[in-house]
């Protein structure tokens, strides 16, 4: 075959291959690049808030765990401790809560494999690394437990309590980075998280119990009230610890945890590059080659943190027909995911920048080594095209958790008593359906009972310990 009829074929056969790739670059733009565990979540989410199916929202992860990436599989975990408390298999949820959390921990510790898989999702993206949790979500895989074990016995309550408090402290003295505006330091976007205390307020109630360290208990209680002022209970629940007694004879004390409202979850976004991000990225970039980022750069996809409005502000108690109190919020957990979101947003939008680089530097790269000519190098750069649009936001989240844990107690005379819980709006007003459950107040010792309210409507029924 001569020179023309090879030039001839050579530009059939690329004309071919740009067709398709142009046919793949539509494909995936119509897709729109949503990871697959967005979609799954989605389903997840529906099945449970949407349709109040919690058997279905089970079944749906029970499918996903079969075939879906094993770097899904903790936060599908996660999901399903969930659905178990909140039909309360408080057991079973511990299991999964237990399975998570040591496999965030044993992730963390992990850092040579990391390194590994860091460098390596800068030719794909960020599903490639091993999930670790994010910040928020490794302080309430313990509070979880914690609360779990309350109705499964409460042997263990005390420690899983205890690591609340330790995992923010661990959390905020490992959150040291490079400073991006000079060389050589280190600064602390996490400094500023808000100390969350459930653990000291979990701690303090089953310390009570024991009636042996009430000093221990008024130390707990006043973490409490140091670090969310405007919890009024936990006044109270000083003052007895400092001057009274758990309960009066012939009385227990019954608590009462409300999960109110939906928590946060993650969808994909494109945003634009700030100049912190260019910063940081600048500095990740330049550590291993000898160029730096470009000062402007496409829209890259990061996870965007999604806060639903709760409809409930508090949920009421009553007792034997009369009107206890409500629950006040002990934490807020769409404002710790807030609060760790915008400190490390930063980090998330320099690494997608580093991503986009590296991937369009070893595009040119190749071309300059291999001295391509222009058909080969558009398709180099169709090729290129699809290798980004390929990119997908790293979404995975916990993303059954409810907007705030809240809590209540009380005193109780012994016996046998009917408890009546009702959402309210801020001003008090009832607006939604009762839940109702009967519980056993033993002598000084205290009940547990927990509900689920995502809106206006319960999901899952009373919860209640057995002691």
């Amino acid at each position: 075959m001569n020179a023309n009829g090879r030039n001839k074929y050579d530009s059939a056969f690329i004309c071919r291959c740009l067709h398709y790739l142009a046919v793949l670059i539509v494909g995936l733009s119509c897709i729109g690049c949503v990871s697959g565990y967005e979609r799954r979540l989605t389903d997840i989410r529906r099945d449970y808030y949407d349709l109040r199916d919690v058997e279905m929202a089970k079944k749906d992860i029970e499918t996903f765990q079969k075939w879906a990436p094993q770097k899904e599989q903790d936060v599908l975990s996660l999901n399903q401790a969930c659905l178990e408390l909140y039909s309360g298999d408080a057991a079973n949820a511990k299991k999964e809560l237990v399975q998570a959390r040591d496999s965030f921990d044993s992730i963390e510790q992990k850092r040579i494999q990391q390194s590994a898989e860091n460098l390596i999702s800068y030719w794909t993206d960020d599903n490639f690394n091993s999930y670790e949790g994010d910040d928020y979500e490794k302080v309430l895989v313990r509070a979880m437990l914690a609360i779990a074990d309350l109705f499964d016995g409460g042997e263990d309550a005390k420690a899983y309590a205890y690591q609340i408090a330790a995992k923010q402290d661990e959390i905020v003295q490992n959150g040291f980075i490079d400073d991006p505006m000079h060389e050589g330091k280190k600064v602390n976007p996490k400094r500023n998280y808000p100390r969350v205390p459930l653990g000291p307020y979990l701690e303090g109630l089953l310390w009570e119990e024991t009636y042996l360290n009430s000093s221990d208990a008024a130390r707990c209680y006043e973490k409490v009230v140091k670090w969310q002022p405007n919890f009024k209970q936990g006044k109270n629940d000083l003052i007895r610890a400092q001057t009274s007694v758990h309960s009066q004879p012939g009385a227990g004390r019954v608590y009462v945890f409300a999960f109110v409202g939906r928590g946060p979850h993650k969808e994909q976004v494109y945003e634009e590059a700030t100049q912190g991000a260019l910063l940081i990225a600048d500095r990740i970039f330049s550590a291993t080659n000898q160029y730096s980022v470009p000062p402007t750069i496409a829209p890259v996809p990061i996870p965007a943190l999604i806060i639903e409005e709760s409809y409930v502000s508090n949920v009421a108690v009553e007792m034997d027909g009369e009107r206890q109190m409500a629950t006040e919020t002990i934490a807020d957990v769409n404002e710790m995911a807030i609060n760790q979101y915008e400190a490390i947003k930063d980090q998330i939008l320099a690494r997608a920048i580093v991503r986009r680089v590296v991937k369009k530097g070893t595009l040119y790269a190749a071309k300059q080594v291999a001295e391509v000519n222009d058909w080969v190098s558009l398709a180099m750069d169709l090729g290129g095209i699809v290798w980004e649009a390929t990119e997908t936001a790293d979404v995975r989240c916990w993303g059954l958790l409810p907007a705030k844990i809240q809590v209540a107690s009380f005193e109780a005379p012994v016996g046998k008593h009917s408890i009546t819980l009702y959402p309210t709006d801020v001003s008090g007003n009832k607006i939604g359906a009762p839940l109702s459950a009967t519980v056993s107040v033993n002598a000084n010792r205290n009940t547990y009972l927990l509900v689920n309210y995502p809106d206006e409507n319960p999901i899952g029924k009373a919860v209640v310990s057995e002691r």
